[in-house]
């Protein structure tokens, strides 16, 4: 299974912000959209990701001060990245290894989705019960 298999379950419009985003707005937008991990780009390039946990860390970090900070202030860079081709068990193993629990998904430059580890973990699951499945009708 690929992670375009992944993105067919998600909403097509991917929710970016921009690096000088007040965290104010950016907390408020992840409540909105339902989301735990917003892409930060500059144009259409991708230059790292806010998660909640950047939020639940500079809480401890700077305490009040946290909402005169903006998005690329805060947001973890350099963060592993896939293509919509990528298999499933890869970005698993690459989520492992780099501790991440959201990878933004990219095609060129653009960012197409972002997956978490839930997801990942779904899709690895209905993976194992359809070769499960298989077995069982060939046996």
């Amino acid at each position: 299974m690929q992670l375009q298999d992944v993105l067919l379950c998600r909403p097509d419009h991917v929710v970016t912000l921009p690096p000088k985003t007040p965290l104010s707005q950016a907390s408020a937008m992840m409540l909105l959209v339902g989301v735990d991990a917003i892409p930060v780009c500059e144009g259409p390039r991708i230059l790292g990701i806010l998660s909640e946990r950047d939020l639940a860390t500079a809480i401890a970090l700077y305490g009040p001060e946290l909402f005169s900070l903006s998005v690329g202030e805060l947001m973890s860079g350099n963060v592993p990245r896939a293509a919509p081709g990528d298999a499933v068990s890869d970005v698993m193993r690459m989520m492992t290894q780099t501790r991440a629990r959201h990878i933004p998904i990219v095609e060129g430059e653009a960012v197409v989705g972002v997956v978490s580890i839930g997801d990942v973990r779904l899709a690895e699951k209905i993976q194992e019960n359809a070769a499960l499945q298989h077995l069982a009708r060939a046996a």
